[in-house]
């Protein structure tokens, strides 16, 4: 089973990933990228951080599932990462995982969000500026005009309630 997981920027989609990986077995599909390496971010786990020219030459070797431009950089999933056993998990742009919806009717989406004042917050917690914080919030009402398009929603409200959530849709998929 093949699990999308989106929504706008900053409503906890890492943490519920990492919440859930304590609670569930499954393969985290990693995507490549070629934004610069956070301080606290490691290769082939949290992204596999490449060139443009590598990402150019994975394009043009037919190697990605789905890719898409954000913020400036690309961002793509190969699609060895989608030839895993059991529950694969992804963590996708909304746009990425709009594309891969509309052409697998087997993938499963969830669409995951919170209220636009908890979201500054969050945003303003890792300190982007409002210039910033504004740009996210255009686009975060952009995504949400996709949310109809995904087969679970989720209010993220709380983490816990959240992760349980998602774990209660994925056992009533595995018992289909």
């Amino acid at each position: 089973m093949i699990l999308i997981i989106t929504g706008p920027s900053g409503v906890g989609k890492n943490t519920i990933i990492d919440a859930l990986s304590k609670k569930l077995d499954f393969n985290f599909s990693v995507s490549h990228t070629t934004r610069p390496k956070r301080v606290s971010e490691v290769n082939g786990k949290d992204y596999y951080f490449i060139s443009n020219e590598e990402f150019q030459n994975m394009i043009n070797n037919n190697e990605l599932v789905e890719f898409e431009e954000y913020g400036g950089f690309a961002y793509g999933t190969s699609r060895k990462e989608l030839n895993q056993d059991g529950l694969v998990i992804l963590d996708l742009e909304v746009n990425g995982a709009t594309k891969l919806l509309n052409n697998n009717n087997d993938f499963i989406g969830l669409f995951i969000d919170i209220d636009d004042k908890e979201l500054i917050n969050r945003l303003k917690n890792r300190g982007h500026n409002s210039e910033f914080i504004n740009k996210r919030m255009e686009l975060a009402s952009k995504q949400r005009k996709y949310k109809d398009m995904y087969h679970y929603k989720i209010e993220n409200v709380d983490i816990n309630t959240s992760v349980n959530e998602i774990i209660d849709i994925i056992y009533k998929l595995e018992e289909r």
